[in-house]
């Protein structure tokens, strides 16, 4: 059995600690620096006048705090030994390194590696027994919760997390000393109050007969992380929301193409908006400029109550609403109706109806707003940066079909409005051709699809010739399609043309005249078109035209029924140009190859389009049923 060690204690050694030190390790007290062994100062190293007149070696200092050890070794201590708070524990390291210098034998370098390497660590390392009480822990939970060693020591391992993560910690422990190892995240908290996320692992310790003795573990600060999984869920969402809305549009383009008429198309965008979550309503109203107010003509989803209550609304120019997004021609949102600026007028008829946020979308195509969109939604924040474009796209994508519908009811309707303007602008070709003398019709337009359209005029009175010679500045190109004893067929290409003008009001010319020093253009619209800003449209195009007549007209049979309604696009564009360029006239103006060059076709597809235009036409003609031609 080792000797006994006769210990000078010069600071206040805990009785606990003491009676440990005797009982268990042969290392007692004794009163005078002569009959000791050796030195334990567990005292301030300032005015100590025993430790400076007592020659005892080896002199151990045992310490709470962290800042000791460097004062102590400066002052001359031999050795240093952590005090955990367990008396036991503490005991057997201080008779461990007391017997280690009395023999002259140095940590081993091992100890001493495993020891820095645990305090280099970038996470916090801990180990506590099975009543709670830590046992060790490195630098890093030091420097991280901001408490010191001796409060470190009387605190359980869930006094270091939030109140509400402490349920889910103390779970975890019981699981890894039940199972041999949990992880849970959690909140750590520093002495300071900051919380910061940390992933804590713990592995349960046993002895030689496998029973727990504690738990040692790591806690990794999860602050980045959990930044990236925020990243990570916000882009998550932006495509959900991205795919959702796609898919929308998709089946909205479905129903686009296959509609007929207006009512179709806003039945169907209600629809199909207000059938996808979280949307909880949608409607579609007409805008009157005159008036400025939008007028709803369709509507899904549940919310009628609220859009009979807006209808009894007066509003201004600071509130949030349909009319803003008419007049601005932007998207215009209320992320929150409960609270948001703008939304006080209508905000307890939506809150009524469980709207928490709305947006209105224009239906705007080519500077001519159609009506806007309104969609609500039942939680706040609905409608971000990504769900608005995609709105905004859907709002031309509805615009544009509706602009298209517009143009067919002028072409086919039975009773249209006519507006006839005369154009005394000298810089437009047929006005120009007309003061040279030429009586000049508009006989067909063929858009490029470039921004430039191919117009084709019948030039009578005047050789062809000295029309494309003397009007060379109105126009970016001309020559003679075809001449004739009358006169002949000049081709102009042009910039912007008066259709352009009308096309987004759904309006179409129908016939342009020019003689002498007048020039009349007559425009159809369809049935109810906005007079006001179809002749808007057409000041905008020819500042200097004039509206010189108004009226409502029914047309003739053939238009009414559509004959070239089965054509596609381009098969109508091949026809006409055939026409106009004299394709049909015997000798031919221009050949098949001509024509396909100039379309930017071969010639076989040329020749296919207009013999599947043709049979179409005969097919319409001669179908069963129509009435006898001929």
């Amino acid at each position: 059995m080792a000797a006994p060690i006769h210990a000078l204690v010069v600071g206040p050694v805990g009785e606990r600690l003491g009676r440990r030190l005797a009982r268990d390790h042969r290392i007692r007290r004794t009163d005078t620096p002569t009959t000791a062994d050796c030195l334990l100062d567990a005292g301030p190293l300032r005015d100590r006048p025993v430790v400076e007149g007592a020659a005892v070696s080896p002199h151990v200092v045992l310490y709470e705090s962290p800042e000791t050890p460097p004062r102590a070794l400066a002052a001359g201590a031999d050795r240093c030994v952590h005090l955990t708070g367990d008396a036991s524990a503490d005991a057997a390291t201080v008779a461990a390194v007391v017997r280690s210098a009395l023999t002259g034998d140095p940590p081993s370098r091992r100890e001493t590696l495993v020891r820095e390497s645990v305090d280099a660590l970038a996470d916090v390392f801990f180990l506590f027994d099975t009543d709670m009480r830590f046992l060790a822990w490195n630098r890093r939970l030091i420097t991280v919760t901001g408490y010191d060693a001796s409060e470190v020591v009387t605190m359980e391992p869930t006094d270091f997390v939030a109140d509400e993560d402490e349920a889910a910690i103390a779970a975890a422990i019981r699981r890894a000393v039940r199972t041999g190892r949990a992880t849970e995240e959690g909140h750590l908290v520093t002495r300071d109050g900051e919380h910061v996320p940390y992933e804590f692992t713990g592995t349960a310790l046993t002895d030689d007969r496998d029973d727990v003795v504690g738990v040692c573990g790591i806690g990794r600060d999860i602050t980045e992380r959990r930044r990236r999984e925020r990243t990570l869920e916000r882009r998550t969402d932006r495509l959900r929301t991205l795919n959702r809305i796609n898919e929308v549009i998709r089946n909205v383009n479905g129903d686009l193409v296959r509609a007929s008429t207006r009512e179709e198309v806003v039945q169907s965008v209600c629809g199909r908006l207000a059938d996808e979550e979280p949307y909880r309503f949608a409607w579609l109203g007409e805008y009157s400029p005159g008036r400025d107010r939008v007028t709803p003509v369709a509507h899904a989803g549940e919310g009628t109550a609220y859009l009979d209550a807006r209808g009894d609304l007066e509003f201004d120019d600071g509130d949030r609403t349909a009319e803003t997004a008419a007049r601005t021609g932007e998207v215009v949102v209320a992320q929150h109706i409960a609270d948001g600026d703008g939304t006080e007028r209508w905000r307890p008829a939506a809150l009524a109806a469980d709207f928490a946020s709305a947006a209105a979308i224009p239906l705007r195509y080519r500077g001519v707003t159609h009506g806007v969109l309104c969609v609500y939604a039942d939680r706040p924040d609905a409608f971000d940066a990504t769900e608005r474009d995609v709105l905004a796209e859907l709002g031309r994508t509805v615009a544009y079909a509706m602009s298209a519908l517009d143009r067919r009811r002028a072409l086919i309707a039975d009773t249209v409005l006519e507006l006839a303007f005369d154009l005394p602008d000298g810089s437009l070709f047929p006005v120009a051709a007309a003061r040279e003398g030429a009586t000049v019709d508009l006989v067909g337009t063929v858009p490029n699809g470039d921004g430039t359209s191919v117009q084709f005029y019948r030039v009578e009175g005047v050789a062809p010739e000295h029309v494309v010679a003397a009007t060379d500045d109105t126009c970016l190109d001309a020559h003679v399609a075809r001449t004739d004893r009358d006169g002949g067929v000049v081709r102009v290409t042009v910039g912007r043309t008066l259709a352009d003008a009308l096309v987004d009001h759904g309006g179409v010319v129908d016939d342009l005249h020019a003689e002498g020093d007048d020039a009349r253009a007559v425009t159809v619209f369809p049935p109810g078109t906005d007079a006001r800003s179809a002749v808007a449209a057409v000041e905008a195009w020819c500042p200097a035209a004039t509206l010189a007549a108004r009226r409502e007209r029914t047309r003739d049979s053939l238009a009414a029924d559509g004959l070239l309604a089965g054509l596609t696009d381009r098969q109508r564009e091949v026809l006409r140009r055939a026409y106009l360029s004299g394709y049909f006239d015997s000798p031919r103006a221009n050949t098949g190859a001509d024509l396909a060059d100039s379309l930017g076709i071969s010639t076989a597809t040329f020749h296919e389009h207009l013999r599947v235009a043709e049979r179409k036409l005969v097919e319409r003609v001669f179908a069963d049923g129509s009435p006898e031609v001929g």
